[in-house]
Formats: C-alpha cells, structure tokens, sequence
C-alpha cells in the first residue's frame, strides 16, 4: 500500500491519515493526524502506530468521557445491586463538568480540581464534603479509567494521582444517642417494628425487610437470616445475604425485643414480618414514605422548638414544621447495635458474628473508634443489652 501523503490545509496546518486496518464489512479505517509542522505531525502519526502495535483501540481513544462512564455504567448495571448503581451514577455525577472532554486529553488537574472544590463546599449540601466521601468518587474514577485500560482504549489513568486533602473532615458511622435509642422503643409507629430489629438484632435493612415469622424463635431468643429484599425491578427476595458470613443466626436477642415481637398482630409462619400497608414487599418508594413519616413523629414528639416563635400542633401543620432533631437512618441501627454491644463488653469475635462481618478487622475498623468516645464503664464486666437500655434516663426533647 503507498505511503501515505502529507497535505496542507487551508488554516496552514498539516494533515496526515494513518491507516488502522479494516473493519468488520472490509472497510479501510484510517485516524486523521493534524499539526503545524510536518514534524509534529509526523511525531503523532509514529505515536498512533506503536499505539496499533501494542494492540490500543486508537479510535476510541478520543471518546469524551461521559459517554466512558456510560459505558462503563452500562456494564456494571448486571453486576452491582439497584442501590450500588445509584450510588456509583451519583458519585459520578460530581465530574459531569467533563462530560465533553475527550478521555485522552484528561490529566489529573481535571479532577483534582473538581475535588478540591467540593472538599470546600459540596455543591449538594453546601457543606465541607467528608474525606470517605471523596475517597469514594475517586475510586468511581479510577474504576472508570481502569475499565478503558482494560479495553485498551487509554494506556494510562490520570485518576491513580488524585489527592485527597489531608484536612478533609472525616466523617464517623452514626450511632444513636442513648435519648434516640428509648425514642424508637417508646414510640408508636409502624415503623417501630423495622427500627426495633435493626437496633436490637443488628439486622441489615434488606434482611429485615426480608425476615418471615417463621425465622424468628421467640423461645430460643434467636433470628435465622438468610435472605434478603431486592428492590431492582419488582421487588424480590433473594437467597443469600451481603457477604457469605451474613447468613447466619443471630443469638441472645435482647428481651426486649423479644416481648415487643410478641405484642405483634396474629400472623402465619411464612407472612413477612415488614410489609407495606398492603401486606406486600416493601418497595424503595414505600420504604421512603414510611421512614420520612417516622422520622417526622419523633421530631413532633421530641424536637425542641423553644428558638421557633410557635410550637407546631402536628406533623401535618399546614404552616410547616422545622425539623429539629439529628435526622438519623436506618444503618444507623445496625450501628447502634454493633456498638452497645461492644460497650457492654462482647468480644469482638461475638460481634462480628452477630453482625455478619467477614472478618473481625471489618467490626474493628468500623465501631471501635465510635465506642472508644463513649463514657467509660465503671465496671468490665458483660453486660446485657436489657440492662444497658434500663440504665438510660427516661427518653425526653433533643437539647
């Protein structure tokens, strides 16, 4: 095949076609090099070559980088649950000002910038954005340029040197206060029965959502998880748990909890313990309805609103009602669990096993440092979590 010929454009500069090879039907591709010199350009058009030699899809190599991470999107939708895809879209999202960017011309200033920019102010919240978090979109970014490595669209990802600010506010797992903890057990609400057994069995949100009568031994104080509620499409249960080790039987489960379940309506072994108002699975939407209405009794019921100039008569107010109390989630249960019973002296082997955690390190890492802030104990000694629960002061306002 001749050589290709250099032309020059009517703009001055120099153009060059470097021949890729043929397509699928037979067809010629070629890549169209450009520069203001016949060295320049031929400098990029050898560039291209040893990039075809090592195999690269040189084509692509100028894919802008939001259709990258639609790409990559796309791949990982069969592959991470309903919510892990939402939370990678979101993490994503904070770059979309390199929509249009070709993914060869992107150096690490391009995000770092964006990162230092919400380090000081999350453009969501308005607030200083928390070091996990950061840590959590870069590894998106990384993911992203290592699935063009992995198709050898790029050889080089500008992701690998962001920093994060060393000063970057860390933020903590959130237990309940102890006053937050006898609000979930004083307060009446269809969502008290969910909260209880996430506070009180350590129970993921998908395993309780998931738990059937029949999983629970009242007698024997135990609850059986092994399985859980998927909200991808319709709403499904599926075998299994988060990890191999979250199969598994929850032991010693508080008293009160116990006498709490036994207070609930008649039902038959296979009903679901947490439905919708329609006796259904829950779905996202219903699950939402029902924790924002939660959260509003308690903040009716609890929250201080002496610096408001009107005591609101109900959540339904029609002037509105401020909402005053430390917002909390259902992990947080999960949390208020591990850490009470990691307050009241369990070994951190017991813990973990209640918990689900693959490893001991997962339940250190996580709540040690959380549990380290709370009083001391004047006594060693294991405690039960009945006990623990009657030591608190009656529940009262949030100061």
């Amino acid at each position: 095949m001749a050589k290709a010929k250099l032309k020059k454009r009517a703009d001055g500069r120099y153009q060059k076609s470097v021949y890729l090879g043929k397509d699928e039907d037979g067809k010629r591709k070629y890549k169209t090099v450009n520069g203001y010199s016949v060295k320049e350009v031929e400098e990029k058009a050898q560039l291209i070559k040893l990039q075809i030699g090592k195999g690269m899809d040189v084509l692509n190599a100028g894919m802008k980088w939001g259709k990258l991470v639609n790409l990559w999107l796309a791949y990982k939708k069969s592959i991470l649950s309903e919510g892990q895809y939402k939370t990678y879209s979101i993490y994503l999202s904070h770059f979309s000002a390199l929509n249009d960017r070709p993914i060869n011309k992107l150096v690490k200033s391009d995000f770092q910038q964006i990162i230092l920019d919400e380090y000081a102010c999350n453009s969501h919240t308005g607030k200083p954005t928390a070091k996990k978090t950061l840590r959590d979109w870069r590894g998106a970014v990384r993911q992203v340029f290592n699935y063009a490595i992995e198709n050898r669209v790029i050889e080089f990802s500008p992701a690998q040197y962001i920093e994060i600010p060393r000063d970057a506010k860390t933020s903590e797992r959130r237990a309940l206060t102890a006053q937050e903890q006898l609000w979930v057990v004083s307060t009446e609400h269809r969502a008290q029965l969910p909260a209880m057994i996430m506070m009180f069995a350590g129970l993921r949100l998908g395993e309780c959502l998931a738990l059937q009568w029949r999983d629970i031994n009242l007698t024997e104080r135990t609850i059986d998880v092994h399985q859980k509620l998927v909200t991808k499409g319709k709403a499904h249960i599926e075998q299994g748990a988060k990890t191999i080790s979250g199969v598994r039987t929850v032991t010693d489960v508080p008293k009160i909890l116990i006498d709490f379940l036994k207070k609930q309506p008649e039902h038959k072994p296979d009903d679901f313990v947490v439905t919708s108002t329609k006796g259904t699975l829950m779905s996202d939407t219903a699950w939402r309805r029902l924790w924002n209405s939660y959260m509003a009794d308690l903040n009716i019921k609890y929250g201080d609103f002496s610096d408001y100039e009107r005591q609101p008569k109900s959540k339904y107010d029609p002037k509105g009602v401020p909402f005053v109390i430390d917002r909390f989630t259902a992990h947080s249960l999960r949390h208020t669990c591990a850490t009470n019973l990691l307050y009241t002296g369990h070994e951190l082997h017991y813990v973990q096993k209640q918990m689900g955690h693959a490893k001991p390190s997962t339940t250190l890492d996580i709540y040690t440092h959380y549990v380290e802030s709370l009083p001391k104990r004047k006594s060693n000694k294991i405690i039960s979590i009945d006990t623990l629960i009657k030591e608190f002061k009656p529940a009262q306002k949030q100061a």
